[in-house]
C-alpha cells in the first residue's frame, strides 16, 4: 500500500511537471492603475515557480508591493529578431499587455531566454532581443536572471553565450543588475529536473526564496529611484561696500 501512495505521488509530481512542460501559463491579476507594482515576466520555470512553491504568497507576506504579477508561459522568448505568429507570448509583447490593460510595474524580474538560447544560435540575436526587452520595460528597476538550460551540450553552450552577452550590455543600463542563477544552480545539480531545463519540487522552492528576496531588494531600488532628493542651500549675507576716503594733503 505504501508502495502504491509513493508511486501515485510520483505519478502527480510527473503529472504537474508535465503540464508545466507541455503549455502551461500564468498571470496572476492585479488591480489597475495602483502601485507600487512589481512583475515578473517568465517562462514555464516561472509558471512552475508559483505552481510548486506559491512564489507569490511568500513576496505578499512582505508587505511591500501593492500588486505582485507573475506571469509567466510556457516556450516564452524574450522577443523575436522578425515577427512571427509566436510574438504574441513575448516578453516584450507580454509587457506592453500588461501595461495597456492598467499595469504600471515599478520594478521587473526578468527569467527569460531559456527559449530564446534553445533556438537562436548567435549572439547579435541575444543582443538584439535583450535590449528590445530592456527598451521596452524602460528606466524603472529591473533584475534579470540568467539562463541556465542544459538539456543538450549545444544548448549548454549557448545557455553561456547568452549570459555573456547580458553581462556584457549591463553597464549600459544603470537599472539593470544581473542575478547569476546559472553559477548557483550549477553547484546543486538536483535541483535540475530529468529534462535538463526545469526544476525538481526543491529546485523550485529554492527558485521562490530568490524570487523573494529579489522583490525585496527591488523594493527598496525603487524607494531610492523614487524618493526626491533634496538640497541644503546657505543663504550667503550681502557683503558689506566700503567706499574708501580720499584725504586731501
Amino acid at each position: 500500500m505504501i508502495n502504491k501512495l509513493s508511486n501515485l505521488r510520483r505519478l502527480a509530481v510527473g503529472a504537474a511537471a508535465l503540464l508545466v512542460i507541455l503549455g502551461a501559463g500564468i498571470s496572476t491579476p492585479f488591480t489597475p492603475n495602483t502601485g507600487p507594482s512589481l512583475l515578473i515576466l517568465g517562462d514555464s520555470i516561472t509558471w512552475g515557480t508559483e505552481y510548486f512553491a506559491k512564489s507569490q504568497k511568500l513576496i505578499v507576506a512582505d508587505t511591500q508591493w501593492t500588486n505582485i504579477v507573475i506571469d509567466g508561459q510556457y516556450s516564452r522568448r524574450v522577443a523575436f529578431p522578425t515577427p512571427n505568429a509566436s510574438t504574441k507570448y513575448s516578453g516584450v509583447k507580454t509587457f506592453k499587455k500588461l501595461s495597456n490593460g492598467g499595469l504600471k510595474a515599478d520594478a521587473v524580474i526578468v527569467a527569460l531566454g531559456s527559449n530564446d538560447v534553445a533556438i537562436e544560435t548567435k549572439k547579435a540575436v541575444y543582443e538584439t532581443v535583450i535590449r528590445d526587452l530592456l527598451t521596452t520595460i524602460g528606466n524603472i528597476p529591473i533584475t534579470w536572471l540568467t539562463v541556465n538550460r542544459r538539456d543538450t551540450p549545444a544548448i549548454a553552450k549557448r545557455s553561456v553565450l547568452f549570459n555573456r552577452v547580458l553581462v556584457r550590455i549591463a553597464p549600459e543600463y544603470p537599472n539593470l543588475v544581473i542575478e547569476d542563477w546559472y553559477s548557483k544552480i550549477a553547484k546543486r545539480p538536483k535541483w535540475m529536473a530529468w529534462d535538463k531545463v526545469h526544476l525538481t519540487p526543491k529546485g523550485y522552492q529554492a527558485r521562490a526564496k530568490l524570487h523573494q528576496r529579489l522583490a525585496r531588494e527591488l523594493y527598496d531600488r525603487h524607494i531610492i529611484a523614487t524618493t526626491p532628493t533634496t538640497t541644503t542651500t546657505t543663504t550667503v549675507p550681502p557683503t558689506e561696500t566700503t567706499t574708501p576716503t580720499t584725504v586731501a594733503p
